[in-house]
């Protein structure tokens, strides 16, 4: 037979037990700060939008990381083709760990503008 001291000190284990498997250790175990919604400093100029090339634009920039030259994806969602633009993006989402999305996108834009040029020009 257990005596009452032993008896405690087993409920007093089983406690500690549970609190292994808290909540409070599961943060520690997993980041989910990656996970959280990231918010545009741009968003207050969303609600001034009325065309659809803006919002493209404006959709570029933010998933690009590139708020600074929302204005330049604007325009080139109004001016460039957008198979043009819908290529480029796909290439640049290919570098996850990119320092400058931005610049990827940029160059690669160029470039397929310079092939449609060069194919255009033969034909």
């Amino acid at each position: 037979m257990q005596s009452l001291k032993d008896i405690i000190g087993d409920l007093k284990k089983k406690e500690s037990k549970k609190e292994d498997s808290s909540p409070k250790k599961q943060k520690e175990l997993f980041d989910t700060k990656k996970f959280e919604k990231k918010e545009f400093p741009f968003s207050k100029k969303a609600k001034y939008m009325t065309k659809e090339y803006q919002a493209y634009g404006m959709r570029l920039a933010g998933k690009l990381e590139d708020s600074k030259r929302a204005s330049m994806y604007i325009k080139w969602a109004k001016e460039k083709p957008r198979g043009i633009l819908e290529n480029a993006y796909s290439f640049t989402i290919d570098y996850p760990n990119a320092k400058d999305k931005s610049r990827i996108f940029m160059w690669k834009v160029k470039e397929l503008e310079q092939e449609r040029k060069d194919k255009d020009g033969e034909e």
